[in-house]
């Protein structure tokens, strides 16, 4: 998983929307749908929720840091 589908799901695991996280990171609204969804496929999840709860399981993101 590259850095941005990570810095992108912890956002998501923080309550952020696309449109929020773009405006934290600098890209726009689908961009960041975009590295999510690339996220999910590399997971093998089908949602942004999913793909967190895999992410913090296996230590990819940890909503709580930082």
């Amino acid at each position: 998983m590259s850095g941005r589908e990570a810095e992108c799901l912890l956002w998501v695991s923080r309550g952020k929307s696309s449109a929020d996280i773009g405006q934290i990171v600098g890209l726009s609204p689908r961009t960041v749908d975009s590295y999510i969804e690339k996220a999910c496929a590399k997971l093998g999840v089908r949602t942004r929720i999913e793909a967190v709860a895999v992410g913090v399981r296996t230590g990819i993101i940890d909503p709580e840091d930082g």
